[in-house]
């Protein structure tokens, strides 16, 4: 019997790390595939001649070649990708194939052929936002129902309901902005916070802005959160008896229930809150329900269908302070280009505190995490995964940025220096740079890898 037990737990955790695996290689395909794609579009815009489009690495499983000369091939080991230029430096060419080498181009070119890979992957990140905002965001206020003493947030007396509108030039739409925004100020000696006083005066809600001296403040950010370490608690959001949707053929419908409809009791017991309401329902049995309709109260049977988990349903939703908004085509773009600079500034703003020291080296993530967190975003739902899709993508191209060799950052730096000396480079110090490159390279995915184990 207790066999049986640990095996079923065994089970499921084996098909938890197996579905995070599977999203974790969908995830990374699809980001270097867009990355290679960044280099090959601008390098055939250059008129440099590609020789191989390479989607994973390792042993061919398949490929193609185009008209234009260029191989596409899918390999066997889908942790990476790979784009390879004719050039001169590595193959003798004919005066005719000279011009197309990479090579040969103008420094600008060769500049942005480079720079192309990691601005892909901005690109991306902007047409996935772009798209959750045409599909619809949740948005609510985020509003604070106290502050902790002897925290930041206490120092400045920001009066309970105060709506957080901005922090440090983030605007705040979500809990999670404040959390950037938080996380985005260590390091710093003053942040300026924005918010909207709820006290009325003159019929007219007061927006206020207050520099609070952070110079001594900092917290462990995997023990504690940024919002309750700056002193905030978030106040929840207000639940109201009213039925805003039902759901069709739904047990409400069949109960004769209708929008706009506000409960009052249920089993002769006065509503008290929407949990303890939800949780009668999840018991799958019949409710006798009272609700305030056009001024009269109405009795009603509700019979709850049953779920897969066997919890009660009732097919209806409460009013809330929640609500989905979608945008149009221009606003919606203007939302995930906001978006897509706040979240490149904040990966910018991290890789500066680690190198500084502010945020220590055991905070480093590497692929471990990245495939846990894919799975666990994807359950959660489609939005959120492609919200994480986006990030990743974003940060792919930050870190692409890294003036490290073995990364575009480094070959843009390289072209850098050979624009002030006039001429490229010698192969003998490249390569050890690349040396030098490779070496921290090891020594950064280490200290990820370490990190990553240490969180199972």
């Amino acid at each position: 019997m207790y066999l049986l037990h640990y095996l079923c737990i065994y089970s499921k955790r084996l098909l938890i790390l197996l579905w995070s695996l599977l999203l974790f290689l969908i995830t990374i395909s699809i980001l270097v595939t867009v990355h290679e794609f960044g280099h090959y579009f601008v390098a055939r815009l250059c008129k440099v001649q590609v020789e191989c489009f390479s989607i994973g690495f390792g042993k061919k499983i398949w490929s193609h070649r185009f008209s234009n000369g260029t191989e596409l091939v899918i390999a066997m080991i889908p942790l990476g990708g790979y784009v390879r230029m004719l050039d001169s430096r590595t193959t003798e060419l004919s005066p005719n194939l000279e011009k197309l080498a990479f090579d040969k181009k103008k420094i600008w070119q060769r500049a942005a052929i480079i720079f192309a890979g990691p601005f892909a992957n901005f690109v991306l990140a902007l047409i996935i936002y772009w798209i959750v905002f045409l599909m619809g965001v949740v948005d609510y206020p985020v509003k604070i129902k106290n502050t902790i003493p002897a925290t930041p947030a206490a120092s400045i007396h920001i009066p309970a309901e105060a709506e957080l509108k901005m922090i440090d030039k983030v605007k705040i739409n979500s809990w999670n902005d404040v959390k950037v925004a938080l996380i985005s100020a260590l390091g710093k000696n003053n942040i300026n916070v924005t918010y909207i006083d709820s006290s009325v005066i003159n019929n007219r809600q007061q927006a206020v802005s207050r520099n609070v001296n952070i110079s001594d403040w900092s917290f462990d950010l995997e023990k504690e959160s940024a919002i309750a370490a700056f002193g905030f608690i978030p106040k929840q959001v207000e639940i109201y008896p009213i039925i805003s949707k039902i759901v069709a053929n739904s047990a409400a419908a069949q109960a004769g229930l209708q929008v706009g409809d506000k409960i009052i009791s249920y089993n002769d017991h006065l509503y008290q809150n929407w949990q303890d309401f939800t949780d009668t329902i999840k018991k799958a049995e019949t409710i006798k329900i009272k609700v305030n309709r056009n001024n009269k109260d109405v009795e009603l049977t509700l019979q709850p269908t049953i779920n897969k988990n066997g919890e009660g349903v009732a097919g209806f939703y409460p009013t809330s302070d929640v609500v989905i908004k979608q945008y149009n085509v221009l606003n919606g773009f203007g939302k995930a280009m906001e978006r897509t600079l706040l979240e490149t500034e904040f990966t910018f703003r991290s890789f500066y505190q680690l190198v500084t020291g502010v945020v220590g080296l055991k905070y480093l993530s590497g692929s471990i995490t990245i495939a846990k967190s894919a799975g666990q975003t994807a359950s959660y739902g489609f939005t959120p995964y492609l919200c994480f899709l986006a990030f990743i993508s974003i940060n792919l191209g930050v870190i692409n940025l890294v003036p490290l060799p073995m990364l575009d950052g480094g070959q843009l730096l390289f072209l850098f220096f050979e624009m002030i000396k006039g001429k490229a480079l010698s192969n003998k110090t490249q390569e050890r740079f690349f040396l030098i490159g490779f070496v921290l390279l090891m020594v950064i995915m280490g200290i990820a890898l370490f990190n990553d184990i240490l969180r199972l």
